[in-house]
Order: C-alpha cells, then structure tokens, then sequence
C-alpha cells in the first residue's frame, strides 16, 4: 500500500501587484494545467525582477515536484520558506512540500523537522501525522511512529491507511492484540483493503498460536481463516492462497489446506522451506504418505537439520514402513534437538528394531 503522499493545498492566489500581472496570472494557469516546466519558465521571469517573490519561488518548487525532480524542488522551497518567515507568514504547504521531497530522497532525518512543525502549525489535519507517522517509521522508531499513526486514524475514522501503518508498526513491536484492534478498525473503512486483510490475518494467527485458552484460540484462528477467505475472494495470488492454506491448517481442514498450500507452491518459483513443511503437515493428515514424503524432504533441503522437519519425515517413513530412513530421520531430528525430546527418543526406540529386520 503506498499512501499517496502528493498532498498540496493550493490557497486563494492573489495577483501581485508589483510582479507584472500578466506573467504571474500566465504561470498560476500553467501550474493549475499541469504543464509544470513551463510554469517553472514563467515564474523565473518573475523573480527575475523581484527575487524575493516567495509565492513564485513557492510555486517553481512545487513544480518540480509535481515532476518528481525532487532534489530541484527543495532549493526552490527553502527559499520559499525563509522569505515567508521574514514576512511573519506561515505556509503549511511548504513544510508539506519539503519534507515530502526528503522522503522521496529518502532523506528521512532531514524530512522529520519539516513534519513535526507541520503537526504543530495543523494539529487537525490526519495527513500531517500520517507523514510523521512515515518519516519516524523509516528512522526505525516505531513508538513514535504508532503514535502517530494513531493519531491521523483518530483525526480521519476513513484513512485505512493511517490504521495499516499503525498495525504494522505494532505487528513489529509484538504488540499483537492492539495490531489486531487497528486493523479491524481499518477495515471498517476499507472492508477489501489487501494489506489490511493480509496482516489482520497473519496477526490472527500468530496470537491465536499462543493462546493458552482453546476456546479462544479456536475462535481466533476461525476470525484468521474467514478473513483470508475475503483476502483470496479480493485478489487471487500466491499469497492469499498460502495464507488461507495456513488458516485450513490451524483449523484442521486439512483437504482444503492441501489444495491451497498445493496451488501456492505451484504459482511460486521458490517455495519456502515453510511452505513445503506446511503442505507436507497437510498431507501427512489426510495419509497421502508420498506426497508428505517429498514435502518434508523438499523442506529439509532448504533448512537442513530442522527438528520438527526431520521429526515428521521420520514419521511418514515410519507408516511407509520405510523403517531404515524414519531411523536416520529420528536420530538427526533428536541430535538437532539436543539430544532431549522424550518423544523423539521414543521413536527411535520403536523404529530401531524394525529398521535391523
């Protein structure tokens, strides 16, 4: 999700009256036509009678980064802006416009300043901390970026997207139910937002995962799976269908998991080792042995040595009555293990005998 971050407020244009009319009036109409390089030529005749013309020193940087030359727009705004101060004039736009170039330069430290003061000039407007809200999140500070974030959401109850970055941001954190609560909330907005769909999910299923009450856990993971079920009714991919294939499995719909964990490998180039352990678990349930086989093999490749990888490969060796390689599968599970897992060591036990016969 990309906020759209091109947010400038063109104000009421007065006509100057010591800059020649005609030329002003000429580039306002080009700027407000879109014809931006030919508004910047205009408004340099301008200054180039009266240089200290903020407005018009205003509107070349603005131009230059409705043409994305961001680095060629911030001279022209830092101009704009030192002028307006000595006039005792405050312009929301410039520290807009300013600290919207920073970002798209990735100038993130240099952006922030402009972005504070803009909160503090319009402590009303959502989109003024949604920026904040971003500048702080690339500087990695994400208690204040979620303040943020949660403070555009406040200010404007429709901006899915200032509740998706303030869910993200607790996601990172681990703050689960509360990224869980914003993006609910965003999706009151946005009812078929993918991202929001994504990670409400993804969350969802996390924190049910560690849920000690199975009561809630079950009904966690039921909210998990119905919420990937719209995601994949809103765009098809390989994503959603893994996702909703994980969902099936925390649920133990094990045929439906199958199906979509099957079709997520086959629309991926490079399947995970998460991936092929998942459908591989999928199979193992509904007993198709071979497939699950090669599932857990095809995850051990990709992350040698994993216990529960191993455990289970052991596991569908041992009901193919393959009994020499659920052995060795056992014995590498309990050595990555630690040499502790009581029901490892079981299964070797039991395996032993029969992989000597």
């Amino acid at each position: 999700m990309n906020k759209i971050l091109c947010v400038i407020l063109l104000g009421a244009l007065a006509v100057s009256t010591f800059a020649g009319a005609f030329d002003w009036e000429r580039a306002v109409s080009l700027y407000k036509q879109g014809q931006f390089r030919e508004a910047v030529a205009e408004f340099q005749k301008v200054l180039a009678e009266f240089p200290d013309h903020s407005d018009s020193w205003k509107y070349v940087g603005l131009s230059y980064y409705q043409l994305k030359e961001y680095a060629s727009a911030i001279e022209p705004l830092e101009k704009a802006l030192a002028q307006k101060k000595k006039e005792n004039r405050i312009d929301p736009d410039l520290y807009r416009a300013l600290g919207q170039s920073h970002l798209a330069l990735n100038h993130h430290e240099r952006a922030l300043p402009y972005f504070e003061s803009l909160t503090k000039a319009q402590t009303n407007v959502a989109v003024n901390f949604h920026l904040l809200g971003v500048a702080y999140a690339n500087l990695n500070r994400p208690e204040d970026a979620a303040e943020a974030f949660r403070k555009a959401s406040k200010l404007d109850p429709k901006d899915g997207d200032s509740f998706y970055y303030l869910g993200v941001q607790q996601f990172r954190t681990g703050k689960l139910t509360e990224a869980i609560a914003s993006l609910r909330a965003g999706l009151v907005a946005e009812p078929q937002n993918v991202e929001m769909l994504g990670l409400l999910a993804e969350s969802l299923l996390r924190y049910a995962g560690n849920e000690a009450d199975e009561k809630k856990a079950a009904t966690l993971f039921d909210e998990a799976t119905r919420v990937a079920m719209t995601l994949k009714s809103v765009k098809d991919d390989v994503a959603a269908a893994e996702l909703l294939g994980r969902a099936y499995l925390a649920t133990k719909r094990f045929q439906q998991a199958e199906v979509m964990l099957t079709k997520a490998i086959e629309g991926t180039k490079q399947p995970t080792a998460a991936l092929y352990f998942n459908l591989g678990f999928a199979l193992a349930q509904t007993k198709s042995w071979s497939r699950a086989a090669e599932m857990f093999s095809n995850a051990d490749k990709l992350n040698p040595n994993d216990t529960n990888t191993l455990y289970y490969l052991g596991f569908v060796y041992e009901n193919q009555r393959r009994y020499p390689q659920a052995l060795e599968a056992y014995t590498k599970a309990y050595e990555a293990g630690g040499r502790s897992n009581a029901d490892i060591k079981a299964s070797i036990e039991r395996v032993a005998p029969l992989a000597k016969q």
